[in-house]
């Protein structure tokens, strides 16, 4: 299977430090110069080329949290085992489970969101593997994707477009044959806007719901809070039920294409649909409540004037209230921003 948007959830309880609220898994990671959350300062981030041939059949991605991941699912019949800078195996994905090295050091080092440095890179001891999860899947905080140490020369600076700045990748062997997960680092100017979505009707759901559209991400995100009696749900952008809403609570349907861009880290993960089943649900809350980051209010195409306020986008979402069928419209603005020193 080729690289896709497919979102890759998470698993083992060794990566339960990620985040406290579902929303906060869109937070960029900065290099050059530490930076943070401020979309008026320039970053470098962290990108996955596409796979080579050799490993078309994994479902490979980065993903931006606190600090770049890379979450791999293992479908195949063969072990892809995963090796340090010094060509060390300390991860080995499918084809059953996920087993890690514990003596490595590198298993330790990307498993946690402590500074670098904290567990010595020669930490290592004898080899000594273990289970650590029970899927072929994975994901890690590889120090090789590591932004900070990124240095952008003055002339990329002034020029003030996006441009590569460094080369990372990572060893792997897929059964017996040897390969590169690999990508690059690229330097981001200072954002001239942002993106931010609008709920402008909710169909058949006035007055059994609050939909609001949530700022100051870096994705369009939407929380809807469901008051009605019949259960609610919303499909994905395949047509595929999605989220449900009922008196029991949330639940994501593990088999949506939908919820495998949108679900955070932690979150019951995507699973391939075998059994011809278009259901697996999953509970996400306990209560009638839940926010999300809706990839089709999201906008990735060039806006005509950045200088100027403008409508980039119109999207719906299909819904089920009951035997209802309805959808919630909505629009994605562009916002232009003012340099800081023109404020």
């Amino acid at each position: 299977m080729s690289r896709s948007n497919v979102s890759l959830p998470l698993r083992g309880g060794l990566l339960c430090v990620l985040i406290a609220t579902n929303l906060l898994w869109a937070v960029t990671a900065y290099g050059h110069g530490g930076g943070g959350p401020d979309e008026d300062k320039a970053t470098v981030r962290a990108v996955l080329d596409p796979l080579p041939p050799e490993l078309l059949s994994l479902r490979v991605q980065l993903r931006k949290t606190l600090a770049p991941q890379l979450l791999v699912s293992n479908p195949t019949d063969r072990p892809l085992t995963i090796k340090d800078e010094t060509g060390r195996s300390f991860l080995r994905i499918g084809p059953d489970n996920t087993e890690g090295d514990l003596g490595a050091a590198a298993f330790h080092r990307t498993n946690t969101l402590m500074a670098p440095g904290a567990i010595p890179a020669d930490a290592s001891v004898e080899a000594r593997w273990a289970v650590v999860e029970a899927t072929p899947n994975w994901g890690w905080f590889d120090l090789r994707l590591r932004t900070d140490p990124v240095e952008v020369p003055h002339q990329v600076v002034d020029a003030g477009k996006p441009a590569t700045v460094g080369h990372w990748s990572v060893a792997v062997q897929l059964g017996e044959t040897d390969s590169l997960i690999s990508g690059h680092f690229e330097y981001v100017p200072p954002a001239n806007g942002i993106v931010e979505a609008a709920v402008v009707d909710v169909g058949a759901l006035k007055g059994q719901a609050l939909v609001r559209a949530m700022p100051g991400s870096a994705r369009p995100g939407l929380f809807l809070s469901y008051r009605g009696d019949a259960p609610l749900t919303l499909l994905g952008e395949q047509g595929e039920p999605f989220l449900r809403f009922s008196q029991q609570g949330v639940e994501a349907n593990r088999h949506s294409r939908t919820w495998a861009r949108a679900a955070p880290s932690g979150a019951p993960s995507f699973v391939e649909r075998k059994d011809g089943a278009d259901t697996r649900w999953a509970t996400i809350s306990a209560g009638r409540s839940y926010g999300w980051i809706e990839p089709r209010a999201a906008f990735a195409g060039k806006v005509d004037d950045p200088a100027r306020p403008a409508v980039v986008k119109r999207w719906q979402i299909p819904i089920r209230l009951g035997d209802t069928s309805s959808r919630i419209e909505g629009r994605s603005h562009w916002i232009p921003v003012k340099p800081v020193a023109s404020r």
